[in-house]
C-alpha cells in the first residue's frame, strides 16, 4: 500500500474513491443497457420466428381450409338446391349418349325412371346400377338438370364374335377382351362366329382375338363376315407320354361353302394378310377350292378335293 495514504486524512481520500465508484457505477449501467438490448434482440429474434413458422402454416393449411369449406358448400348447397329446383320439377325427357348398338329408347327403358316423377326422387346412382345390369353395357353415368332432363351416359361394349362352345346350342358375344357376355346376339350385327374350346379362364385365346382383329383389316374377308368360322385349335392330346397339339391349328372357314384356310398355330397376321392377297388377286380360284394350307413360309397350297373331316 502506499505510504501517503496512511498518513493522509480520510478527507484527503474522497475524491479518489468517488471517482472510482462514479466509474463502477458506469460499468454496471453500461453492463445493464447491454443485457437490457441483448434481451431485446433476443425477443425480436423469437417474434420473427414465430411469425415465420405461422405464415408457413398458414401457407400450408390455406388450400386445404378452401377446399374443405368449398366442399362443406356444395354438400349444404345439395338440398337446398334439390328443394328449390328439382322437388317442383317433374322428369320430361332422358338423353341418352354414347348408345351404338342399343337403342336410345331401351336404354330409357332400362333406366328405371317413369316421365312425370318429381326429379328430386331420382337417385343417380340407382339408375346408374339398373342400367349396367344389361350386359351390353360396360359403364354407365346419370346427372339430373334443373330444366326438366336426365342424362345417361353410356360406354357399350364391343363385340367381336359370336362365340359357340363346343357342340352346345349356346352361343354367346365376346368383347375386345375376348370375355364372353350375355347380351342380345342379334344386337351386334354381322361378326364372326368361333367354335371350339377356350382357356383355363373361359375366355377366348389370344390368338384367336387377333386373327379377329386381324380379319377387319381386309375388305376381301369382310365381305360377309356372319358367314367367316374361326375354328379353335382342338384340345392337345397326349400320346405315349408326348403331347400332340392338332396340326391343323386355327382353321378359317370361309361360309359354309367356301374352302377353310389352315392358318396353323404361327405367324398368324402374316398368314391372314396372304389369305386376302390371294383372295384379291384371283377370288374365283380360291373360291372353287376346297382347302386353303397357309402354313409354308413360301407358298399357299390350294386343294380342290374335298377336305376330309
Amino acid at each position: 500500500m502506499n505510504p501517503l495514504r496512511r498518513i493522509l486524512p480520510r478527507r484527503f481520500r474522497a475524491p479518489e474513491l468517488e471517482s472510482v465508484a462514479r466509474g463502477q457505477r458506469a460499468r454496471d449501467h453500461l453492463a445493464r443497457k447491454r443485457e437490457r438490448e441483448r434481451q431485446r434482440l433476443e425477443r425480436s429474434r423469437n417474434e420473427q420466428a414465430i411469425l415465420q413458422s405461422r405464415r408457413r402454416i398458414l401457407g400450408v393449411l390455406a388450400p386445404i381450409l378452401f377446399v374443405a369449406a368449398v366442399a362443406l358448400g356444395v354438400v349444404s348447397a345439395r338440398p337446398v338446391t334439390e328443394t328449390l329446383f328439382y322437388s317442383s320439377t317433374p322428369l320430361e325427357r332422358i338423353a341418352v349418349q354414347g348408345a351404338h348398338s342399343l337403342s336410345p329408347r331401351a336404354i330409357a327403358a332400362g333406366a328405371g325412371v317413369l316421365a312425370g316423377i318429381p326429379l328430386d326422387t331420382v337417385d343417380p346412382q340407382q339408375v346408374r346400377q339398373a342400367l349396367v345390369d344389361e350386359p351390353w353395357i360396360k359403364s354407365a353415368r346419370a346427372l339430373r338438370l334443373p330444366t326438366g332432363t336426365l342424362v345417361v351416359q353410356i360406354v357399350e361394349r364391343q363385340a367381336v364374335a359370336r362365340w359357340r362352345i363346343a357342340e352346345t346350342l349356346l352361343t354367346e358375344l365376346v368383347d375386345e377382351r375376348g370375355i364372353r357376355f350375355s347380351g342380345a346376339v342379334d344386337t351386334a350385327g354381322p361378326v364372326p362366329l368361333v367354335r371350339g374350346e377356350g382357356n383355363r379362364t373361359g375366355e377366348l385365346p389370344f390368338e384367336a382375338l387377333q386373327i379377329l382383329q386381324d380379319l377387319r383389316r381386309y375388305d376381301s374377308l369382310m365381305t360377309r363376315p356372319a358367314a367367316l368360322i374361326l375354328h379353335l385349335p382342338a384340345p392337345v392330346t397326349i400320346k405315349g407320354g408326348v403331347l400332340n397339339p392338332a396340326p391343323s391349328g386355327y382353321v378359317l372357314e370361309l361360309g359354309h361353302e367356301g374352302p377353310r384356310a389352315l392358318l396353323g398355330r404361327r405367324f398368324l397376321s402374316q398368314r391372314v394378310a396372304r389369305l386376302a392377297a390371294l383372295l384379291d388377286e384371283d377370288k374365283a380360284l380360291v373360291q372353287t377350292a376346297r382347302l386353303i394350307d397357309l402354313r409354308y413360309a413360301d407358298r399357299a397350297v390350294l386343294q380342290t378335293e374335298p377336305a376330309s373331316g
